[in-house]
């Protein structure tokens, strides 16, 4: 592995876009979320926004959720968006520059390493929660809600949402890395209700194959470890 490259260094040849929205409920009640992140190199050719959902990435990486994840522009308006069975799934993801943070900028390191142009994070859930306890708690009422599991890009009434969004380069690799909190274990049932176990790249927890080492940990020394340990495998 090349030297470790800091945050500065990066957003001179990165950028991410995200979709953001408001997740209307059956119960009147709605949630901030966003469906998907779109990390590109920009300095050979500026990203065409509006057909980046539609392009092909390099690799996708599955997280956990898109923690404390905000447009640049304080002003933007999410849209709104209610999920059923016929599915409104297949409209266009108006995509937004976006501010990164640190686990983003890990997804930069890798990107520079291997020469990636392009890659797609999707999250087990879409609710933009920084703090991983009050996340759970959220997902606990919300699922206990009417619709409430829509929350997730891989539940039932996502489906061609879903499809598309796993659209990816001929061996481009899914990485899975949403971290090892056992509370998890069914959102990452249903991810693997859409993608192969055995085809997915990640470093699994010793004790439960079905939870995988989060790009980001605290300390720098590991943040370097999972880097150096992601390229093997690659």
């Amino acid at each position: 592995m090349n030297k470790f490259i800091y945050a500065a260094e990066l957003k001179k040849q990165y950028k991410c876009y995200g979709h953001f929205y408001q997740l209307l409920l059956g119960d009147g009640s709605r949630a901030k979320c966003r469906s998907v992140l779109e990390i590109v190199d920009f300095t050979k050719k500026e990203p065409r926004v509006s057909t980046l959902y539609e392009a092909e990435p390099d690799a996708i990486i599955i997280m956990m959720n898109p923690g404390s994840s905000r447009p640049m522009d304080k002003e933007y308006i999410d849209e709104e968006i209610r999920y059923n069975k016929e599915s409104t799934s297949d409209l266009p993801k108006p995509l937004i520059l976006t501010q990164p943070d640190t686990t983003q900028y890990q997804v930069m390191r890798l990107m520079k390493s291997k020469k990636w142009k392009h890659v797609r994070v999707l999250n087990l859930s879409d609710l933009r929660e920084p703090k991983s306890n009050k996340l759970f708690e959220k997902i606990a009422i919300i699922e206990d809600r009417k619709d409430g599991r829509h929350h997730t890009i891989f539940c039932k009434d996502r489906q061609f949402e879903i499809k598309r969004s796993l659209k990816r380069k001929k061996g481009a690799p899914i990485i899975s890395a949403w971290g090892l909190d056992s509370f998890l274990k069914p959102l990452a049932g249903l991810c693997f209700d859409h993608i192969d176990y055995q085809m997915v790249k990640g470093l699994p927890a010793t004790d439960e194959p079905h939870l995988f080492f989060h790009p980001s940990p605290m300390l720098h020394k590991n943040k370097v470890r999972w880097l150096k340990q992601m390229l093997q495998l690659l």
